[in-house]
């Protein structure tokens, strides 16, 4: 299972990133069901596709989630107390919500978080000093 954050989606949705975009789009292409869209994360991609001009791109997204294409799922009761637990723990990094749930529902659910976040990903640890597994590192991810 994949547990996505708001950049790659946002890339895969944005043919002006190029090389990015296609990355992107492949990827969550290949994986279909076994991405998992958290709520938090589906607001924040309409808020910035719409606020950027992209009204078409965020209603394709969303017309994609209804047909089932992928899983918009909200998090349990367990795994948003453990976000907050991580904005506590990391206000000082400037760690958001929708980082933090994708984070705590990767970890719960045994899945990778997809993020082009390495900054805030990488410094979070979880369970015994663990890091968030990562789907895509950083010396993977094509420049736009």
């Amino acid at each position: 299972m994949i547990v996505v954050d708001t950049g790659p989606l946002v890339s895969a949705l944005n043919r002006g990133e190029g090389r990015r975009h296609r990355f992107a789009a492949e990827l969550l292409s290949a994986a279909m069901t076994n991405v998992v869209i958290p709520w938090p994360v589906f607001t924040e991609v309409d808020l910035l596709l719409r606020g950027r001009g992209h009204a078409k791109a965020a209603t394709t997204f969303e017309a994609a989630l209804v047909e089932g294409v992928h899983r918009l799922e909200p998090p349990t009761s367990a795994e948003l107390g453990q976000a907050v637990a991580l904005l506590e723990r990391y206000q000082d990094l400037g760690l958001d919500l929708p980082d933090a749930v994708t984070i705590s529902m990767a970890v719960a659910r045994g899945g990778w978080a997809w993020t082009w976040d390495y900054r805030h990903f990488r410094a979070v640890t979880v369970e015994r000093g663990r890091g968030v597994p990562l789907l895509v590192a950083e010396d993977e991810l094509p420049e736009p």
